[in-house]
């Protein structure tokens, strides 16, 4: 009777957990360790489902962990047939992607934005301001490629008419344009803050130097070439239909409560009214992260293709933040010896230069907590991966 009673109790205690998903016969296996790390955030209704993958630059996956729900009214399990929305993490193609245009001879880092766009030669610098003025001054140097990529132009975060439209609502030209109603907050290259709009002027650039859209840009340079299928700022319904939910706990802290992505203009798939937003407008898989993060991690180079030269992944790896000292580089995040980004709901991908890992980290966190995660998750792959 006590060992039917205690069978009973340990089914109780199953059900009550996230489902596991185990790995079939040849697939890489999970990590113990991940598991172990994430499972406080999912006790405690931070995190809803994470996939965890720990490779090396051959494409070997070393550990893949997947915990949790996708869908947790449904109990659908987290998959990596998942889609989510990767938000700041598009920063990186906007990097890639002048750096492939520097490699071709027809961009400079060190080039004034105004080269490529000389409406934003009006552009002025708060020099005092309280309550009941404004000085305005000219900048004492131009504004860059360098500055737009590295958050060190003075630029807001967005543009006053991104603030009024919305992120996505208009086309990249005119949320280009539009900046020079900001004004600079500071001198170009005197400080670092983290925002959108310089990533969106890059793609302006992009577009103009290359006569292509960026999305066009991105697809055939990038997308298509590495099979990354899934990636990007349409997705269509089928998509949509497989986007993992995004969750945090609920005022009780006592279960999940389901947000959105307010960040973007409904519905997703609307070609006609939404344009890229080039700072964190995509979507995306584990699988086509991963190819990315191969890319990264074989120095520009992936299945006998050069993307980007070794010069240009120098510059991607480095900081580039001048005197603020900040450890970020063009559209790249620097942290413990790893580079890549992240995105708002804790969408990561990690390569380390060095050893070769690639750590990628998928999950849709409303809650604040993804962070924290994310930094858990990164220094546990650190640990478990094969020296």
């Amino acid at each position: 009777m006590r060992s039917s009673l205690a069978t009973i109790a340990l089914g109780l205690v199953l059900f009550a957990l996230p489902a596991p998903t185990f790995a079939a016969d040849g697939d890489p296996p999970a990590s113990p360790e991940v598991a172990a790390a994430m499972q406080p955030y999912m006790d405690q209704y931070k995190l809803a489902g994470v996939i965890g993958v720990v490779a090396d630059r051959s494409g070997k996956v070393h550990y893949k962990n997947l915990l949790g729900y996708a869908d947790v009214e449904a109990k659908k399990p987290i998959s990596e047939d998942n889609v989510f929305w990767i938000a700041s993490m598009s920063k990186m193609f906007a990097g890639a992607s002048i750096m492939m245009l520097v490699d071709e001879g027809k961009v400079s880092l060190d080039d004034p934005v105004t080269k490529f766009i000389p409406q934003l030669g009006k552009w002025m610098v708060v020099e005092e301001k309280d309550p009941s003025h404004v000085l305005l001054k000219p900048p004492v140097r131009p504004v860059t490629i360098r500055h737009v990529l590295s958050h060190t132009s003075g630029l807001t975060g967005s543009s006053e008419l991104q603030q009024v439209t919305g992120s996505d609502s208009t086309p990249l030209k005119a949320r280009a344009l539009s900046s020079v109603t900001g004004p600079l907050q500071w001198q170009p290259g005197d400080k670092y803050a983290y925002g959108n709009q310089g990533m969106n002027i890059a793609a302006r650039v992009v577009e103009m130097v290359s006569g292509t859209p960026y999305e066009t840009f991105l697809q055939k340079r990038f997308f298509d070439p590495l099979g990354m299928t899934e990636t990007t700022f349409w997705p269509s319904e089928a998509q949509i239909a497989r986007l993992a939910g995004a969750y945090g706990p609920n005022k009780g802290k006592t279960g999940y409560a389901r947000g959105g992505i307010v960040y973007l203009t409904k519905p997703f798939s609307d070609r006609e009214h939404r344009f890229p937003e080039a700072g964190g407008g995509l979507f995306s898989t584990t699988h086509d992260i991963f190819r990315y993060g191969l890319l990264l991690a074989n120095d520009g180079e992936l299945d006998g293709k050069r993307y980007l030269s070794h010069a240009a992944m120098d510059e991607l790896r480095k900081e580039q933040t001048g005197k603020t000292r900040v450890n970020y580089s063009l559209g790249y995040h620097l942290r413990n010896g790893l580079f890549g980004h992240d995105g708002a709901y804790g969408t990561d991908l990690s390569v380390d230069p060095g050893t070769g890992m690639v750590a990628i980290f998928m999950v849709q966190c409303t809650g604040g907590d993804q962070w924290a995660a994310r930094d858990l998750f990164l220094k546990t792959a650190t640990k478990i991966f094969p020296k």
